[in-house]
């Protein structure tokens, strides 16, 4: 009796050890479980938007009537090359000209500070970015794109043309500070060139002419950091700054308007409400 007795409590020990043993392994797997599930349902999200991301992207494409398309495309890539051939012989016509220096209230008062990358570097990461975009996401709208850039750049030099007035005193050269634009100036960009700014309203440009919030929110932090670095390193006035958003805002419109209206209609499959109308 004794033994038995002794006996039964070592046994149910060990049996509570085994039952606390088998409990951790089971809360172990159910940790295990668990990760996995996470790990597929990430998995699965993961793949489903990539299906989603390339099924936007074949919807742009599908609606197209690909011969007018292709057409209206040439003849506005057409015009941007025409624009900017206009721009490069007035950019060099201004470049020749010897402009006093204007006077600027905010300029006197803002450090001078050398932010030269990002006018050029971050400059070009977001040309290339909102290019790359435009053909995956808005392939419809790629036309009406180069007619947009090709209006801005045409008003615009037409602007620094008629420009009366030089660089601003203390200005950061980046035709001799800058990697990049030291070898693109006075080719493909200029030296006399501020009313209005492009590095502003560009980007500007980008926030107006992409539909996600997303984008517009990124394009017009980029054109007001933009804006910023063109005002620290001297690379601007701010009449040229303020000008660019208001002469960016009547371009857009403007060449919206004429876009929706006249050209854009010669290239779909099936006609659609204009949407400035209204109706």
């Amino acid at each position: 009796m004794e033994t038995e007795t002794r006996g039964r409590p070592k046994a149910l020990a060990a049996l509570e050890s085994e039952i606390t043993r088998l409990e951790e392994r089971l809360r172990q797997s159910t940790a295990d479980l668990g990760r996995l599930r996470d790990a597929f349902t990430l998995a699965a999200k993961a793949e489903e938007g990539v299906r989603q991301e390339i099924a936007e992207i074949r919807d742009g494409w599908e609606d197209l009537h690909y011969k007018w398309w292709l057409l209206t495309l040439g003849g506005l890539l057409a015009l941007f090359v025409c624009s900017y051939f206009f721009y490069t012989n007035l950019g060099w016509y201004a470049d020749q000209r010897s402009l006093p220096t204007g006077m600027d209230p905010l300029l006197a008062r803002l450090p001078t500070v050398n932010v030269l990358p990002v006018l050029s570097w971050v400059w070009m990461a977001v040309h290339l970015y909102a290019a790359v975009h435009a053909v995956l996401y808005y392939p419809r709208q790629m036309p009406f794109l180069l007619f947009l850039m090709g209006s801005f750049i045409g008003v615009r030099s037409v602007f620094v043309f008629l420009s009366p007035v030089g660089a601003p005193a203390g200005m950061l050269d980046m035709s001799k500070m800058d990697y990049l634009f030291s070898r693109i100036m006075g080719t493909y960009t200029f030296q006399n060139e501020f009313v209005f700014s492009g590095h502003t309203g560009i980007p500007f440009l980008f926030s107006l002419f992409f539909e996600t919030k997303f984008h517009r929110r990124l394009f017009l932090g980029v054109s007001v950091l933009m804006a910023a670095s063109c005002l620290l390193t001297r690379n601007h006035y701010t009449v040229d700054i303020i000008g660019a958003y208001f002469m960016g805002y009547a371009i857009f419109h403007l060449s919206r308007d004429i876009y929706f209206r006249r050209i854009r209609p010669i290239f779909l499959k099936h006609p659609i409400p204009d949407p400035l109308s209204g109706s």
